[in-house]
């Protein structure tokens, strides 16, 4: 059975919101989530009003609800990237989290690559992998680069996050071949939501804002799922509904819709 996760970045403090996180996880259980995908700006808010994450943690395993993701890691100049890397190893290690989103902002040269390598060694030691996202947005640009270098780092784990937000919104159009082709080893995770295309200069508004539950929007969610079946994924699924209208409303109906959203579109298909 694939694993959900939800991901707390709709109503994170990134928003003006607050952390709520007990409700948070309540929210998670009752809809029948596996795990939660904890956002840094929700961390860094439990970090300053005082709940540490040995708390957080127990919370977690009280509630038998994992860590499938932190989100996440942004690799770009050294200094900042040093300081990114050390507090997202701290999460992770702390919450047993089992992938850690990682974003390049800067090119990718043979450097850039050394500084992969050598940040995949130190998650893999706690267990966790680098799930890297491509998006128009970084310098990451599709399943295929993504590929290329989850296998060049395959001894430490990295892997290519499909989130279908990205994939099927790429400005090329989704790349199904460039997906069916991908190794199952070479996938980490899913990022999971729905939308409809945006116009041009309006990525961050719209991926920030504007995404849609599975089901609701335009994407060929069912492809997706049946390319992943046929791979025999039966992993982690990460529901990233980012949508600003659904951030009004309260946290256990908006976990709840994601989970029921996300089965009714995404679970039969990885059987077909």
């Amino acid at each position: 059975m694939p694993r959900y996760g939800l991901a707390t970045l709709n109503h994170s403090p990134l928003h003006g919101l607050p952390t709520r996180w007990e409700a948070h996880l309540d929210a998670a259980v009752a809809a029948g989530f596996d795990a939660i995908a904890p956002d840094v700006f929700w961390l860094r808010a439990l970090d300053a009003e005082g709940v540490a994450l040995p708390r957080l943690a127990e919370a977690l395993e009280a509630r038998g609800l994992a860590c499938m993701e932190v989100a996440g890691l942004a690799i770009g100049d050294p200094e900042p990237t040093r300081i990114e890397a050390d507090e997202n190893l701290r999460y992770a290690a702390a919450l047993g989290a089992e992938f850690v989103n990682t974003r390049f902002v800067s090119e990718i040269d043979a450097g850039a690559i050394e500084h992969l390598r050598v940040l995949a060694s130190r998650f893999a030691e706690h267990g966790t992998r680098l799930a890297l996202e491509f998006s128009r947005g970084t310098k990451l640009r599709g399943v295929a680069h993504g590929r290329e270098l989850a296998e060049a780092l395959a001894e430490h784990g990295v892997g290519v996050t499909l989130d279908t937000w990205h994939f099927c919104l790429s400005p090329e159009g989704p790349d199904w071949a460039a997906l069916e082709a991908l190794p199952l080893a070479a996938l980490a995770n899913v990022q999971l939501s729905d939308g409809v295309p945006y116009a041009e200069g309006r990525f961050v508004q719209a991926t920030m804002h504007e995404r849609r539950l599975p089901g609701e929007g335009g994407f060929d969610l069912a492809r997706c799922a049946r390319i992943l079946g046929g791979k025999g994924f039966d992993g982690a699924i990460v529901v990233e509904v980012l949508n600003a209208e659904l951030r009004n409303e309260s946290l256990e109906v908006f976990a709840r819709r994601a989970a029921e959203s996300a089965r009714v579109a995404f679970d039969d298909r990885l059987r077909e």
